[in-house]
């Protein structure tokens, strides 16, 4: 009777005991922690954004108390979704640029630059999306072998406004005359690839950091309202990152970005100075990005053979393999993480070989390349040998595939977007969808690592042997990208301690259908414990 007179005791006080305060309660929800166990839960508790419980729904009703309740009526949360390879800079400052991505014909963009006005101050006309392999006709312009035609027909609109053209990749342009006059070169015809496409580029008048600040804004509702609560930025010079600092410190930019610094002179020089700087949870600095070679589109991509169309070239790496050397040196010694944009096979040989130079076996070091996307098959064990990881965008493969073949022939194409034989190697995929040059969706990057198909029904797979499963194509949208970024202690799962970073969908993506996946929509996001909908804050 005693015993029994102190449980009924104990029970009563901790009936009366005060609930703990919270700053938001999700609840009424399956949450998908993506844990060692895979375990799901029905709520969540978040305090200084960050979980502090997780657990059955009464259990966190019960327990804690707050201003902010949120009943999730049966959506799902997964792990808020990271975009492990994008250009958030870029596609901000294009937003007002002449859209060409899905043109049809050389004469369809001739007809959308008649009367285009710049919104740039510079008044320079900047365009982006084109891809001649969607082209049907290239009009009776004057046309190279590869299909890509002059610049006739953009001095006779603009003879005296520079005029720059960028294909889809980011790896070749279309200039005028005018353009390449003021960035001190030429180039007849005025397709450039790489190199020379940097030139003209570079030759553009900055925007104000004022402007920066304005587009990085409306780029930052963009990616939100898609889903996405951390983007590694892949290429970024130091000047603008403090654009994205202050913002952030401002209270104004909500997402995390980890950055993969620009590997200019200026830039490298100052952050082997002053090594990495990860002290704050918004914005890591701690890798640096090199570019080896270009892309397979516009065959700049370094392939060990020549192209299978165009026999007279095979690409070419972007610099000496001294340059790369040297630098990779640097950063290893200075604690940097080294990412590198390796395309074609024999690109991606080199970087292997120069990185297992320094990484020598096993270790922790988490070097990454980027894209990976042709790979012989004598080399996709030193993925494994070096502990190498590979950052892929699922949906190059199926906007590669209309052409893949033509470039590389069957013998090389067998070893190309083989993201689940590079899994087999390095037991983890960062993925992303290096926005602009794809769609910005986390979900279409999910459907195409799934089914390996076009995003829309009725598409045939491509090299459907390479799918991921579910579970694994979330895995390189949480779990392994936040590996891949040093940062699997504070986000990647949702767990007790980790950052209140969530994706809340409409439907199961783990267990829907192919179709119902194409129908899936972001709900909420949550960064840091603020709710977003549609890029807008709630909370």
């Amino acid at each position: 009777m005693r015993h029994l007179f102190i449980v009924l005791i104990s029970l009563a006080l901790a009936s009366c005991s005060p609930k703990e305060q919270v700053d938001l309660i999700l609840h009424n929800g399956t949450f998908h922690s993506l844990n060692a166990n895979n375990d799901t839960y029905e709520a969540v508790a978040i305090r200084d954004g960050k979980v502090v419980a997780v657990g059955p729904e009464n259990e966190i009703l019960n327990g804690y108390s707050s201003p902010s309740i949120y009943d999730m009526e049966k959506k799902h949360i997964y792990p808020g979704f990271i975009d492990a390879h994008a250009h958030l800079l870029g596609y901000s400052l294009m937003k007002n640029d002449l859209d060409l991505v899905g043109t049809t014909s050389w004469n369809e963009i001739v007809e959308k630059l008649k009367g285009f006005q710049s919104k740039r101050s510079s008044g320079w006309i900047v365009g982006r999306g084109w891809d001649q392999n969607d082209w049907a006709t290239v009009s009776n312009e004057q046309v190279r072998p590869d299909g890509i035609p002059t610049n006739s027909a953009l001095n006779n609109l603009y003879p005296q406004t520079p005029v720059v053209l960028i294909r889809i990749d980011g790896h070749a342009a279309i200039a005028n005359d005018e353009a390449m006059r003021r960035a001190g070169m030429y180039v007849e015809g005025g397709v450039l690839l790489d190199n020379d496409m940097t030139k003209v580029l570079n030759a553009i008048p900055m925007a104000s950091n004022k402007e920066k600040a304005a587009r990085l804004l409306e780029g930052q509702s963009d990616c939100i309202a898609a889903g996405l609560t951390t983007i590694d930025e892949a290429g970024i010079d130091t000047d603008d990152l403090k654009i994205i600092d202050s913002l952030q410190k401002s209270g104004s930019f909500h997402l995390r970005v980890y950055a993969m610094l620009n590997a200019s002179d200026k830039d490298f020089q100052y952050w082997m100075e002053r090594g990495p700087d990860t002290a704050s949870s918004m914005l890591k600095v701690c890798s640096i990005k090199f570019m080896v070679d270009g892309a397979l589109g516009s065959r700049g991509a370094c392939l060990k053979k020549a192209y299978s169309d165009v026999l007279t070239t095979k690409g070419a790496l972007l610099n000496d393999p001294g340059y790369f050397r040297f630098r990779y040196a640097a950063a290893y010694a200075r604690g940097f993480q080294v990412c590198t944009h390796a395309i074609g096979d024999s690109a991606n040989a080199e970087v292997l070989k120069w990185y297992g130079e320094l990484l020598e076996g096993a270790n922790d070091k988490r070097w990454r390349i980027e894209h990976a996307q042709v790979v012989d098959s004598i080399d996709f064990e030193k993925f494994q040998q070096y502990s190498v990881i590979p950052s892929v965008q699922p949906t190059h493969a199926i906007s590669d595939a209309p052409w893949a073949m033509s470039r590389l022939g069957g013998a090389r194409l067998r070893y190309a977007y083989n993201y689940k034989r590079l899994l087999g190697y390095s037991n983890m995929l960062a993925l992303g969808t290096d926005f602009p040059v794809e769609v910005m969706d986390p979900l279409r990057t999910f459907y195409t690592a799934v089914f390996r198909k076009e995003f829309k029904e009725g598409s045939e797979a491509f090299a459907s042997s390479e799918a991921l499963s579910p579970l694994e194509a979330l895995y390189g949208m949480t779990v392994w990208a936040a590996v891949s970024n040093f940062e699997e202690a504070e986000k990647g799962s949702i767990e007790v301690g980790k950052f209140a970073d969530f994706t809340v969908l409409n439907l199961d993506i783990l267990k829907a259908t192919e179709k119902e996946i194409l129908r899936a929509k972001v709900d909420q996001t949550i960064i840091n414990g603020l709710v977003f909908r549609g890029g807008k804050r709630l909370s």
